[in-house]
């Protein structure tokens, strides 16, 4: 079982500091994955956030793909040097980001053990390939290394 710490900017390190270092690595050309980042409200949320589209960064998907991170399967999430992946990144962000309580309650409750983050990763993956396919659009692309056959 997986056990997270609901959050928020004011009081996120044990000495009671904000946080300061905060990036979301993420598809920038996925409609879903644009309106999930702008959900959390993240610009207003925190002050010092890096939004980096992994379609605009391959030397970062090349990183990733290096330490077996595929970005068309997972985003990143990294705070004050933790980082975060699939679907323990998409709960931290919620976690951290959501400006309604209630809504991070109920996202807790739902990655609250593995093997449910883990299916609804899956679904929410599956989800974000099918409309990206509809809308005619590529997965990500690293510059040096292959990652998918043509």
């Amino acid at each position: 079982m997986i056990c997270f710490k609901v959050v928020d900017f004011t009081t996120t390190t044990s000495s009671g500091a904000p946080l300061n270092d905060i990036e979301v690595i993420y598809d920038g050309d996925c409609p879903v994955c644009r309106a999930y980042v702008q959900m959390h409200r993240l610009r207003e949320s925190a002050g010092s956030i890096r939004l980096v589209d992994a379609r605009q960064h391959p030397d970062v998907v090349d990183a990733y793909l290096r330490r077996g991170i595929d970005l068309n399967r997972d985003f990143v999430l990294k705070i004050d040097g933790a980082e975060y992946i699939g679907g323990a990144a998409m709960f931290a962000l919620s976690s951290i980001a959501l400006p309604y309580p209630f809504i991070r309650r109920i996202n807790a409750w739902l990655f609250a053990s593995t093997t449910t983050s883990r299916a609804i990763y899956a679904v929410l993956r599956v989800s974000r390939w099918t409309l990206l396919l509809l809308m005619g659009r590529k997965l990500i692309r690293s510059s040096t290394l292959t990652q998918w056959s043509e």
